[in-house]
């Protein structure tokens, strides 16, 4: 068979292979268009409104505040990245489905990149695929890779950056350093780079890529940290400070009376955070956080094995940095946190799973019979434990995410009820007090703002503190010039449990200050009285 015929058929092989690894995003993307879980979690519904702030050229701006703030706290890149959403389709929500398009655009990128870097890795063309392919099916990747979150979009620059470190000559390493100024302009995380990417050439004395590296990096950080500085409000409003300067909220939450309990609780979820992405958080119980945290240990023994042998050293550090940034943040990281490792903590959980098979494999022809038994249940355990987190990825990715979806696509038709009554019946200009503000914005063009619960209850388990923080709230939203407030059965989801968002609805329909004007579904609207 000639030379010519065998590369086609290869080429045939990888192209089939491809779409297969697609197929999980792709379906997802095309049943959930609409993106019903737009929003439900707060960001990717800000760094959109701020998307639109760009594209109406008002300036880079948090257009859903009632101050109409300048968005200091997200980089501009991938704002700058959604704008083009707008400027194509500017009518919200038909301007989703090109919204769900772009995200699937960028993750097809992450995908390609991930490939690239196995195969830097010096993996073979199988392993490389068998990895990528891991990575297109799970459920994390899938849903932050079709909807507007920033990950995927730093992720797929961190991967070009440390492509780019990796080959000769200075041009190489300029452009890494553009990519690396690209990453931290799009998540202020990529700080992680200025320091893991020259660690490394250091260490090989490589002084002057180093220096080509840092050149267009360098400006980006101090541009934006001059920027942000300037326009900041500078107010000693937590909401404020919440939504427009990440240093001083932390400074707020974590602080020398609480930080061994924030660090402890932060390594805890990493932990958790990275095994639960083999392991998905279906079912949320104490021996599948055990297993999961188990296999988070093994993740990082393998990428230990893995520099040992001189591989993947650059994303190891890169890693390395983040994660310690993480231990110290003042919210619990879960799988979107550590979700950029995730190419390199796969390949540590392979190259581990490798090392335990060769340590059992001359247990197998031992003479014993019992080590012949012993290792064969240890095979067996560890099989299992792959097949069943292989069985829940499937099942999260082709069924959980999208009966999630139609779950929140019925809460939104009661939230798009208000939002429209809102619209019409609100004074123009009135603000409003909604757990979903962007979404407020976007649909009924009244801002308003949430009230933020400070993370360091949560890590205190300070529940009467974080149930009080709605005891009074007409005196809040007054301080807020908030004259309506948008409450949901759904709302404080991502914060607080059942009992105490049960609490919190309860003082807020029991508020005497607080009259009932509209009611659907899930949610009321009240007027604050004078």
């Amino acid at each position: 068979m000639s030379i010519v015929v065998l590369r086609m058929r290869q080429r045939i092989v990888n192209i089939l292979i491809s779409l297969l690894i697609l197929l999980p995003s792709a379906q997802f993307a095309w049943r959930n268009r609409d993106m019903p879980e737009f929003a439900f979690l707060h960001d990717d519904g800000v760094l959109f409104a701020s998307g639109k702030s760009l594209a109406s050229q008002t300036g880079y701006r948090l257009p859903s505040l009632p101050e109409n703030a300048f968005q200091t706290k997200a980089p501009p890149l991938y704002p700058l990245y959604l704008s083009l959403i707008w400027r194509l389709n500017p009518d919200f929500p038909q301007n989703l489905p090109l919204a769900t398009l772009l995200c699937w655009l960028v993750l097809l990128v992450f995908l390609v990149l991930a490939w690239m870097l196995y195969r830097s890795d010096g993996y073979s063309e199988a392993r490389s695929w068998l990895l990528t392919g891991l990575l297109g099916l799970s459920p994390y990747i899938v849903l932050f890779g079709c909807t507007m979150f920033s990950e995927i979009f730093f992720t797929s620059l961190v991967l070009a950056c440390l492509l780019l470190a990796r080959r000769p000559g200075n041009a190489a390493i300029f452009l890494a350093g553009v990519a690396a100024a690209a990453a931290y302009l799009s998540r202020t995380a990529g700080i992680a780079l200025l320091l893991s990417v020259p660690a490394c050439l250091l260490w090989r004395r490589e002084w002057r890529r180093t220096a080509f590296f840092l050149v267009p990096l360098l400006p980006a950080v101090i541009g934006w940290s001059v920027w942000s500085a300037l326009h900041k409000p500078g107010s000693t409003d937590l909401t404020l400070m919440y939504y427009t300067d990440y240093l001083r909220y932390e400074f707020v939450n974590v602080g020398w009376d609480n930080l061994a309990v924030v660090v402890w609780k932060n390594v805890d979820q990493i932990f958790y955070g990275m095994g639960s992405l083999v392991l998905p958080k279906i079912i949320d119980l104490p021996p599948v956080k055990i297993l999961a945290q188990v296999l988070a240990v093994a993740m990082i023994a393998g990428i230990v094995r893995l520099a040992r042998r001189g591989v993947a050293v650059d994303y190891a550090i890169f890693a390395l940095v983040s994660v310690g940034i993480l231990v110290l943040w003042h919210f619990p990281p879960n799988e979107r946190f550590v979700l950029p490792l995730f190419p390199l903590l796969l390949a540590g959980l392979f190259a581990e799973v490798e090392h335990l098979a060769a340590m059992l494999k001359p247990d197998f022809r031992h003479r014993d019979v019992s080590q012949r038994i012993v290792a064969g249940m240890f095979a067996a355990g560890l099989a299992s434990v792959f097949l069943v987190a292989l069985g829940l990825q499937c099942y999260m990715t082709f069924v959980s995410l999208s009966d999630t979806a139609a779950g929140q696509r019925k809460s939104l038709a009661d939230r798009r009820a208000a939002y429209r009554w809102m619209a019409a019946n609100l004074p123009s200009g009135a603000n409003v007090l909604s757990y979903d503000d962007p979404l407020l914005y976007l649909y009924s063009g009244h801002r308003g703002n949430y009230l933020p619960l400070l993370t360091r209850w949560w890590y205190a388990e300070d529940h009467a503190s974080i149930v009080n923080a709605y005891s009074n709230l007409p005196a809040y939203c007054a301080s807020r010039h908030l004259a309506y407030v948008y409450f949901t059965k759904e709302d404080l989801s991502r914060e607080t449990g059942e009992m105490d968002r049960a609490a919190i609805e309860q003082l807020v329909r029991s508020n005497p200050a607080l009259t009932p004007v509209y009611s659907a579904g899930i949610g009321t609207v009240y007027r604050i009285l004078p």
